[in-house]
């Protein structure tokens, strides 16, 4: 999180026009209505071409193809979409022409089998995807009648949303912090964009232990350059969860919760670290809930938070009451909100080491008490996160500064290296 981001984000924006609001309204009425298909693809011999992916709706005529796009080297897929019913087929494109050509390996998802997006029955489950949609290449002849051999036609190229795993690194533009802002006012531009996922900064490797780094609102990857430079990289491979910060925090600590669950079936790590900044410490406390208590991993040995406003944020409750739309994250990050009471309920596992990291360098407030510039010192240091830490640490910074301090650098590095042992 940047410094000042709730009260200036809110200010600026209130201050200067209503076009942010618009732009906003927008957006969330778009992601309101619009959900994901996310799927792996598999291939029963490794090919060497490119594999596409072609997304087609079921409409009164038979099909048409609507998306297309080529997976990395993760192999994963997403699609973002609306409510239809919809096939998906993929191909290995060893010509490289986008159109499957006999003998190219193909699948697709079922026989193929229908996939149905309906907006009411994914709301009384609590999602916003069809998930699992696992394509195996295998055939070579009988591509499925009906579907276009030729995706270009008719369709708009994509980028798949869902990263897990993709290496980048923290120069790459995708961190830039105009990203980190447009996740926090634009988050559906986000997803398609720049997508949610978590990035590595080399390929995995089973000999080092990974160390999940999680961004506040507003921020990017890049907020961790001087921890990350200093981190023993013989031992640890650092982790990014990247994601669009306006939304709702319960959703983005559910995504984080699946896309750490797969990356652990895929590698069978046996041991993580978890480091956030600000907002990032609820979304990775409730994230650590839902893996150990409700999922039953057990893999997470160390928690390290930053500058986490424990209690909530004044500064966001004004944007509640007065802002003409509301960001979704300002409800939960609300002091009394519905997400902090609900986020308390259950303590951390005592498997997980807890350290709270705090500021108390700010500034002079009309809307806040003491505090680091950005949060209030009472709420980094609130009673119930204390309930669960193994130690907290203050320090003379304020909210930024906090992640670039040698001495707050060196201290969450040794608390890494201690709930390792």
């Amino acid at each position: 999180m940047v410094r000042h981001s709730y009260l200036s984000c809110l200010l600026l924006a209130i201050l200067i026009s209503g076009c942010t609001f618009h732009h906003l309204e927008k957006e969330l009425t778009e992601y309101e209505a619009s959900f994901g298909l996310i799927g792996k693809i598999e291939e029963t011999v490794p090919g060497t071409g490119p594999v596409v992916v072609a997304l087609y709706q079921k409409v009164d005529a038979g099909t048409t193809v609507i998306q297309y796009l080529i997976v990395d080297s993760t192999r994963h897929y997403s699609f973002i979409v609306g409510e239809g019913v919809y096939y998906i087929a993929a191909f290995e494109d060893t010509n490289n022409n986008l159109i499957y050509d006999e003998g190219e390996t193909y699948g697709q998802f079922g026989k193929p089998d229908e996939v149905t997006v309906d907006a009411q029955a994914m709301a009384s489950a609590g999602t916003k995807s069809r998930n699992a949609l696992d394509i195996t290449l295998k055939q070579k002849s009988g591509y499925p009648a009906g579907m276009r051999r030729n995706v270009v036609e008719g369709s708009l190229a994509a980028r798949s949303f869902k990263k897990v795993g993709v290496v980048a690194a923290l120069d790459d533009e995708i961190f830039d912090q105009e990203n980190g802002a447009l996740g926090y006012w634009k988050p559906l531009s986000f997803l398609k964009e720049i997508g949610i996922g978590i990035f590595f900064l080399e390929p995995y490797d089973p000999d080092k232990i990974p160390v999940l780094f999680v961004h506040g609102a507003s921020g990017t990857p890049v907020g961790w350059k001087p921890m990350v430079a200093k981190l023993d990289g013989q031992r640890y491979q650092p982790w990014f969860y990247y994601y669009p910060s306006g939304l709702e925090l319960d959703s983005i600590a559910k995504a984080l919760n699946i896309l750490v669950k797969e990356l652990h079936t895929e590698h069978r790590f046996n041991r993580l670290h978890v480091v956030a900044h600000s907002m990032g410490g609820l979304v990775s406390r409730a994230f650590i809930i839902k893996n150990m208590a409700e999922d039953q991993q057990s893999y997470i040995e160390t928690f390290v938070s930053l500058s986490t406003p424990w209690g909530g944020v004044s500064t966001a409750a004004l944007g509640v009451k007065y802002a003409p739309i509301v960001v979704p994250n300002w409800h939960d990050v609300s002091p009394d909100s519905e997400f902090l009471q609900h986020m308390y309920e259950d303590l951390l596992p005592d498997e997980v080491k807890f350290y709270l990291l705090f500021g108390v360098h700010g500034e002079c407030s009309m809307v806040m008490a003491n505090n680091d510039g950005t949060v209030e010192i009472a709420s980094e240091i609130d009673y119930r996160a204390q309930a669960d830490a193994t130690g907290f640490y203050g320090f003379n910074e304020n909210h930024t500064s906090i992640l670039t301090s040698d001495r707050v650098i060196d201290r969450v590095l040794e608390l890494i290296d201690a709930g390792g042992q």
